[in-house]
């Protein structure tokens, strides 16, 4: 018999085979405890639930007319009066400007305004603002582009002079085939002479997980990647094994191994080689420096210091900075000793725009201060974080561009009311935004949101752990943005009181294994966090789930014992991948979590769970529990599941979720999922065209509103108009597909 759909109360296994999914016991105590639970769940974020599309967007409240306008312009020059005739030339000489009328009682109601003409500014230092600095609401600081103008601040120098290698060494190193293609520019003969030596982190690196600079190389924006072995090397052994705690895995601390195959013998000679590498987990990547090769013994032997995990045989790395390997178009060698850039470009330089990143600093930075604005202002081409903001309150990123960075695009820490609303960020080494204030320990509110902003081809240098949006801390909103093509993660979520809701995210996790494309791990106090009317979709290795990668990748991650997350009315569209295997979401150890009005379509498996023992729980989550960055009598008030952290252990809660042509429901539920009131289907219930990714609801969905399901608003998930963002990304059928 055909099945259209079929509808599942409370303790019916809704898998097509056993091992999928364990029955829970089905009775009426057991469905009134679970409906307790959603519906105190549901009280509990009344108003979040009720609120509206158009009341998920930020209202800024409206700016008082400027008392004083101040221009800036590229051929304006510093000696200037700083009018519309006569403009600043910085806006270092607009700072200065305004400090010296508030010096001398100058101050105008309504504020300032400096209006930055478009074009180009070369940036040597860092432009600071201290608390001295600051607006205030009736009377602001706004740094704002002229209408219909696109300035922009640059930490690049554009290269001209590219002529062939002459130097025989160097040239001796360079693969045959390409010797006669190859180019090199002579870096001092455009002023730059500041070469640092190459040192880059990553997630589990000795060096510290944080930007480290490093200058790069753009080729018509794009940037080219220093030149690598094209596959991946593996770990044959070890030095000095010993049982790792991690998992049961056998490693070692020591940087010293052999390795597989011959290709590493031709980077004996390399100067300044890196090996870039997932050396123990495959979530954990760092870059390593090398001391020596032996190409006889087949031994490679590491500078300390060393990955933060040790290294295990079979684990993959690949060389970095290798003229040795300088092969393919596109890719460079920084030749420290020479002052050199040697290149293979991939279309003539002489007709493309070639530049270097030089600027070893932020190129904004802000200490302190409040009611400050940049609007419509670009930053591009820096070697470490574009824009840094320490404490404050009340500063606002809208409608800027940050690109071309190898750091994070903006890192906020601390202070209150942050925003970063209709804007860009991509292109970027690390991450895009760093978002953290609030404090855990009185659970009082940061108040910062990123909203409306498109954020994108992130992780180029650190693939792990450097997602869309970071954030931490209490209160923050992450709103109606589009993140995407990521290695890893699109948000990583610590701390408490987070909404996460109206965002698209997609072609993420491309590369890391165990992760999702959000992801939180590790503290069960991590509580009071929603995510709502989010829309995932082409997760990780949708095309091929079975086959890799070795653990697995989901939509949302919730890692080591997280609980009591809210998970409510998002789409979850081939977001399961992996050997072992992930769901749209998965469950790692964590309890109380709660999934209602979900839709689940071509996943390998809804929802996936890890459960644990009562001994493992106890002893992990310890530590978390009795953190001195915690309140418990406080946390206790406000999260009722604080008192029972040691009960019910591993069970959730699903409820009026639909599964929708997925592979099964649940997987490794091991008896702990309160499941009721949920639709499993192989035809389509009542969706618009979810074979081009519309999730839209039909008029006459007769099998969703039978288990009371509302309509989602799937047509405001992702990005929005308006003042800042006039038009909106081109998404074209095949990038609902998932296709490059």
């Amino acid at each position: 018999m055909h099945r259209s759909f079929l509808w599942f109360p409370l303790g019916v296994a809704l898998a097509t085979s056993a091992a999928a999914a364990a029955p829970v016991t089905n009775t009426i105590a057991a469905r009134a405890d679970a409906r307790r639970q959603i519906k105190g769940l549901e009280s509990s974020h009344a108003n979040l639930l009720a609120c509206g599309p158009a009341d998920s967007r930020i209202k800024l409240p409206p700016r008082p007319l400027a008392g004083l306008d101040l221009y800036v312009a590229p051929e304006g020059r510093d000696t200037n009066p700083g009018t519309r005739r006569q403009p600043f030339a910085s806006l270092e000489r607009a700072r200065e400007e305004i400090r010296r009328r508030r010096q001398r009682g100058d101050w105008r109601s309504g504020g300032v305004d400096v209006i930055v003409r478009g074009g180009a500014y070369q940036v040597t230092e860092t432009f600071r603002l201290e608390a001295q600095d600051s607006g205030s609401e009736a009377a602001p600081v706004v740094f704002s582009a002229a209408k219909g103008e696109h300035p922009t601040f640059t930490g690049g120098v554009q290269l001209r002079q590219f002529t062939p290698v002459r130097d025989q060494g160097a040239l001796a190193r360079v693969p045959v085939e390409v010797r006669d293609k190859v180019l090199e520019v002579d870096l001092a003969a455009h002023g730059v002479s500041n070469l640092w030596p190459l040192t880059l982190g990553g997630f589990a690196s000795g060096r510290g997980f944080i930007s480290h600079p490093v200058m790069e190389l753009y080729f018509d924006g794009r940037p080219l990647p220093l030149a690598r072995s094209p596959d991946w090397v593996r770990i044959a052994e070890v030095n000095q094994p010993e049982p790792e705690k991690m998992n049961g895995f056998v490693g070692s601390k020591v940087g010293r191994f052999t390795y597989a195959g011959d290709r590493p013998m031709r980077w004996a000679a390399e100067p300044e080689l890196l090996l870039y590498g997932y050396y123990f987990f495959g979530w954990a990547d760092s870059y390593e420096k090398v001391a020596t090769i032996n190409p006889a013994q087949h031994e490679i032997v590491l500078t300390p210091p060393y990955h933060t995990y040790g290294y295990r045989k079979g684990q993959q790395f690949c060389a970095v900075n290798a003229l040795s390997e300088l092969d393919e178009p596109g890719e460079w060698f920084l030749d420290r000793a020479r002052g050199r850039i040697i290149f293979l470009p991939p279309a003539n330089p002489n007709r493309a725009r070639v530049e270097l990143s030089v600027a070893n600093r932020p190129l904004v930075e802000l200490k302190e201060v409040s009611h400050v604005a940049f609007e419509g202002l670009a930053w591009q081409m820096g070697c470490t974080d574009a824009i840094v903001v320490s404490g404050g309150t009340n500063c606002l990123f809208a409608g800027c561009t940050i690109r071309q960075f190898a750091g994070n695009g903006i890192v906020i820490s601390g202070g209150l009311g942050h925003g970063i609303l209709s804007c860009d960020l991509h292109t970027l080494g690390r991450g895009g935004v760093v978002l953290s204030g609030g404090d855990r320990k009185t659970l009082a509110r940061g108040g910062h949101f990123v909203e409306n902003s498109q954020i994108h081809n992130l992780s180029r240098i650190d693939h792990t752990y450097t997602p869309a949006v970071l954030v931490s801390g209490v209160g923050q909103r992450i709103a109606h943005n589009w993140m995407h093509d990521i290695p890893s993660s699109a948000l990583r979520v610590g701390g408490n009181d987070h909404v996460v809701e109206f965002n698209e995210i997609n072609r993420v996790v491309l590369e890391s294994d165990d992760q999702g494309g959000v992801d939180m791990w590790g503290d069960p106090t991590l509580l009071g966090n929603v995510y709502r009317h989010n829309y995932f979709h082409h997760i990780g290795n949708w095309r091929k789930p079975n086959e890799a990668p070795a653990c697995g990748q989901a939509g949302i991650r919730l890692d080591d014992a997280i609980s009591g997350v809210l998970i409510y009315g998002n789409v979850f569209y081939r977001c399961a991948a992996g050997k072992l295997g992930f769901g749209g979401v998965q469950i790692h150890g964590g309890k109380d979590n709660v999934l209602d009005h979900n839709v689940f379509a071509d996943c390998r498996w809804a929802v996936s769970f890890s459960p644990w023992s009562e001994t493992h729980w106890k002893g992990f989550t310890q530590s978390p529990r009795h953190s001195p960055e915690i309140d418990p009598a406080l946390f206790t008030a406000r999260y009722p599941a604080m008192e029972r952290l040691d009960t019910d252990l591993n069970v959730n809660w699903l409820c009026r979720n639909v599964a929708y042509d997925c592979g099964a429901f649940l997987h490794r539920n091991g008896g702990g999922a309160r499941a009721f009131d949920n639709l499993v289907t192989t035809n389509n219930p009542g969706f618009a065209d979810p074979g081009r990714g519309d999730f839209a609801m039909k008029k006459a969905a007769a099998a969703l509103t039978a288990i009371d399901f509302t309509p989602l608003p799937f047509a405001e998930m992702g990005l929005y108009r308006d003042k800042y963002r006039r038009r909106l990304p081109q998404q074209l059928n095949r990038a609902l597909r998932g296709e490059p």
